[in-house]
């Protein structure tokens, strides 16, 4: 496998270009988009739409400002504004689908506007960014209005608790499943939850048509929900629980798209193959032992900012390999194993 490491964003394929990568994830997302139109109405499309017209917005006057001080020509068609490649219209979309219905537009404004510019624009643009966009807005969102508004009053009261919101409350409530069916959570149908988060059905059909364009790495979204599945089955097993525990984890929340949509940004993700799956499997530790640990009942963009901290250290030359070696191999199962043994210890003092 060959991999452009010279400019970023990089690239699976020499030959691949940005603009066809972000209209392929924008396309993905459409049947999520009509989705939560259809299951939330107008409120859902005044979401969205005010989540990608304040990022585009703001990009937009960030390079007429920043030529004006350069001393150029005002000029209607910035050479910079990645309209054109779909980058800001893509995070516009992840960021809106990330956030529930009641959201007041005024909040997915401000949230819009500081995304891209503390998470894009100062760190010199496209390619240049450590942080993906659209976690780095929703992540401010909830920390800015308050973790307990965003997570409590307008998702968790749309139409009553979600699944994880349960979880969250009573860590092992069998009871959860009796609320929503497996069918509930896999096709998001009557589902309280963010827009584009519920419908696992739709994540699923958006990430096959990205696998079969080849454009993201399979490898990350895989490892992420596996790494999620492994502990949800270690803590079934110590709790004697069922099958509903781990399969409540995997097809609630927001686990699945950011899996395939966030987490796969290929900015912000390591370069190397061996580095990718470092990266998936911390991102499953973390989102879970935020899941069974935290006081908030999601930690999927938590988990995404803090590991994409440790990219460039991953990136690192000097221990950065293109392949897994025997040594690497049975070290990183040895973290598997220690990272299982210390979630199924901790579930003992949970609750």
């Amino acid at each position: 496998m060959e991999m452009v490491t010279v400019n970023s964003p990089h690239l699976r394929r020499p030959n691949a270009r940005v603009t066809r990568m972000m209209r392929d994830v924008s396309i993905a997302l459409l049947p999520l988009v009509i989705f939560a139109i259809y299951q939330h109405g107008l409120s859902a499309f005044w979401i969205l739409f005010a989540s990608v017209a304040s990022m585009l917005g703001t990009e937009y006057i960030y390079y007429q400002i920043k030529d004006l001080l350069d001393g150029d020509q005002f000029k209607w068609n910035n050479k910079s504004f990645t309209i054109y490649n779909f980058t800001v219209i893509t995070s516009g979309l992840i960021y809106g689908l990330t956030l529930p219905e009641q959201v007041p537009l005024m909040v997915v404004i401000i949230g819009g506007v500081v995304g891209v510019f503390l998470a894009k624009l100062i760190f010199g643009g496209m390619g240049q960014n450590i942080f993906n966009i659209a976690a780095f807005a929703r992540v401010f969102v909830v920390l800015s209005f308050g973790s307990a508004l965003v997570y409590g009053e307008f998702i968790d009261t749309q139409a009553g608790a979600t699944a994880l919101g349960v979880l969250n409350q009573t860590p092992f409530a069998e009871g959860v499943t009796d609320s929503y069916s497996y069918w509930q959570m896999f096709s998001g149908i009557g589902l309280p939850g963010s827009l584009g988060e519920t419908s696992a059905l739709l994540i699923l059909v958006g990430g096959l048509y990205l696998g079969l364009r080849r454009s993201f790495d399979v490898f990350v979204p895989l490892v992420y929900i596996a790494t999620v599945g492994l502990l949800s089955l270690g803590v079934m097993w110590q709790q004697d629980l069922g099958l509903w525990y781990p399969m409540t984890h995997l097809l609630s929340g927001g686990l699945l798209f950011g899996a395939i949509y966030m987490a796969t940004d290929p900015v912000t993700i390591p370069v190397t193959r061996p580095g990718r799956v470092y990266f998936a499997f911390g991102l499953g530790v973390i989102t879970f032992v935020i899941r069974l640990f935290g006081q908030l009942p999601e930690g999927v963009v938590f988990a995404i900012l803090i590991m994409n901290m440790f990219v460039p250290a991953i990136d690192y030359p000097k221990w950065a390999k293109s392949k897994f070696s025997l040594r690497s191999g049975l070290v990183f199962a040895g973290v598997i194993v220690l990272s299982l043994i210390m979630v199924i210890v901790g579930a003992n003092y949970v609750g």
